[in-house]
């Protein structure tokens, strides 16, 4: 053998490789996985083992589990290890076909003592019957949970350790009522505990509430008050106590000389009612104190409260009516109706007269239909003419009198050839709405006064036609005019309501025109008459005799009287004039005129105004 030289080399021993990694660690199941991967040895590997321990008194070798991606898993329960928290060591070793081990590492993890919780909520809390519920949501124990304890007290000696009961959501409710605590208010008390299986209890904290001293409820309500009968109605309603209600008392009076306890009575409803007459109360009218108690079974007494009301001194009423006058004959009869006295009634009377000197106390007679009538004849008054006032007087069985009004009326000598006929106009109407402000409109409101004063002037005996009576055209220019000259009519009103045009204005008050002739404007209808001296001169009598009345009754601004050439005016062969009663372009005006209650001032005084008139044309 002949040498050709030599080398070395050099095997170093391989080690073994392993990555621990901690994973779904859970402190409050007490659980965590470890998966190992990078899995190598020098050795062949028949397992994975990994002991593990919290302290050395609880160490487990388990077998890892592999996986298909080739790593390898163990999961960890604290159960297995004492139910310990805190550090857990894992060790890593690969066991080879012959049993050996080989260490491949190591790591730790932390497994936290897991606390207890539960959120404690007051709900219903009701002071009136002294209870409320408690609620118990998110809840979860370190231990099992066997059941939820809610030991609730006010005072030391009245503890009660109350077993909460499971809703179909998971929560736990309990419902506390004061009887179980011997009736105590005040603060209430509640902790939360879970008892285990082994009866342990694991406190999870607790809360307070407040149950007040419940107070009693009621409220009065005074109905049906009827001043003309002296009675009223007393209801009670939210009717509640901290006692038992036997009944219920209203004790009620006027003065303290008249005081009167009732009980009330039980509606079907729940409510309780009780009807006070004046008579039970000497009659007194005035203020009456209505007191509230609820009476227990005991036979004690809870006030819960106290009204008042007012029962007023019924006045007499009476509408009276003039009806069939007729100046040819010198009569007219007067109808009562709507009769009401706070006094009984023996008698109507209506002394009546046309001056001083003549006043007779006449006696009406009652009709079928519960008026009373009166036909009254000149021949008894002088046989004079003009205005007649009549009073309405009520006589009761003690020979006293209650007045209830008056009235007045005109009879005029019939060589004056008057047809006491008014011809109304309500001004616009149909698409022409005139004037236009805030929802409101002139053609509504000309018809309400005029409707308002045709009824004015009725009572007066006086006869009413109308150039229209609803809402539709009718021509402003001549069509009014016509219908007024092919009637009797001694005189015409046009009835309408102001506006400046120019948007939102200051302008404020009342105004009255009559005619004034203006070459520009010649009448188509009306040639021979629109300026006839005698139709002018009453005309203007007529004019100031609305305003003056307007003014009087209302208060408004007197504007004065006008002229102008109004086709109403022109074209009209009787005394006319236009009333303008108030500006609807202005906000705070606007709000006045457009109410009922000052269309009924409007009409009375428009109507007193015509009968001025007639007065004054029928003396020339």
């Amino acid at each position: 053998m002949t040498g050709a030289g030599g080398t070395t080399t050099h095997l170093s021993e391989v080690k073994p490789t392993g990555t621990i990694t901690i994973e779904n660690r859970n402190d409050a199941q007490g659980t965590f996985d470890v998966r190992v991967t990078n899995v190598s040895s020098p050795k062949d590997i028949s397992s994975v083992i990994l002991p593990t321990w919290s302290q050395t008194d609880d160490l487990r070798w388990y077998e890892a589990t592999r996986q298909s991606d080739g790593s390898y898993k163990l999961t960890v329960n604290k159960k297995d290890h004492k139910y310990r928290t805190g550090t857990y060591t894992v060790h890593l070793y690969y066991k080879d076909s012959s049993g050996g081990l080989t260490g491949a590492g190591g790591t730790t993890t932390h497994l936290s003592e897991v606390k207890p919780t539960g959120t404690i909520t007051i709900e219903n809390r009701n002071d009136a019957q002294g209870t409320f519920d408690v609620r118990v949501t998110n809840i979860s124990s370190p231990k099992d949970i066997a059941s939820v304890i809610l030991p609730t007290w006010s005072q030391t000696d009245d503890l009660r350790w109350y077993e909460a009961t499971r809703q179909s959501d998971g929560s736990y409710k309990l419902t506390v009522n004061k009887k179980d605590h011997k009736y105590r208010t005040g603060t209430y008390t509640v902790h939360l505990y879970y008892k285990d299986s082994n009866g342990g209890l694991t406190g999870a904290g607790g809360t307070t509430t407040h149950l007040s001293e419940a107070k009693p409820t009621g409220t009065i309500t005074i109905e049906n008050r009827n001043d003309a009968q002296g009675t009223f109605d007393v209801r009670v309603t939210n009717v509640s106590s901290p006692k038992d209600i036997a009944s219920v008392l209203l004790p009620t009076w006027s003065q303290s000389d008249d005081i009167r306890w009732y009980e009330a009575t039980r509606q079907s409803d729940g409510s309780y009612k009780l009807t006070v007459n004046k008579k039970d109360h000497k009659y007194r009218t005035g203020t009456y104190t209505v007191h509230l108690y609820y009476k227990d079974s005991n036979g004690g007494l809870t006030g819960a409260g106290g009204t008042t009301t007012h029962l007023s001194e019924a006045k007499p009423t009476g509408t009276i009516t003039i009806e069939n006058r007729n100046d040819a004959q010198g009569t007219f009869d007067v109808r009562v109706t709507n009769v009401s006295s706070p006094k009984d009634i023996a008698s109507v009377l209506l002394p009546t007269w046309s001056q001083s000197d003549d006043i007779r106390w006449y006696e009406a007679t009652r009709q079928s239909d519960g008026s009373y009538k009166l036909t009254v004849n000149k021949k008894d008054h002088k046989y004079r003419t003009g205005t007649y006032t009549v009073h309405l007087y009520y006589k009761d069985s003690n020979g006293g009198l209650t007045g209830a009004g008056g009235t007045t009326t005109h009879l005029s000598n019939p060589s004056a050839q008057r047809s006491y006929t008014v011809y109304i106009d309500p001004g616009h109407g149909g698409r022409d709405s005139g004037a236009s402000y805030g929802g409101v409109h002139e053609k509504n409101l000309a018809l309400s006064v005029s409707n308002k004063l045709r009824e004015n002037l009725l009572q007066y005996g006086i006869n009413v036609l109308m150039t229209r009576t609803g809402d539709y055209d009718v021509d402003f220019k001549t069509e009014r005019s016509r219908m007024t000259n092919a009637s009797n009519a001694d005189l015409f009103i046009s009835i309408h309501f102001n506006a400046t045009g120019a948007g939102v204005s200051n302008a404020t008050g009342i105004e009255t025109y009559w005619y004034q002739y203006n070459p520009e404007y010649q009448p188509k209808i009306n040639k021979e008459m629109h300026n006839n001296p005698t139709r002018l001169a009453e005309s203007e009598i007529l004019a100031n005799k609305v305003q003056e009345s307007l003014i009087k009754e209302t208060g408004a601004v007197n504007r004065g009287v006008r002229r102008e050439t109004f086709a109403v005016l022109r074209e009209t062969a009787i005394p006319a004039i236009l009333v303008e009663l108030g500006f609807m372009d202005n906000p705070s005006e606007l709000q006045v005129i457009k109410q009922d209650s000052y269309h009924t001032r409007l009409a009375k005084a428009l109507a007193q105004g015509v009968m001025n008139w007639y007065g004054a044309v029928e003396g020339k």
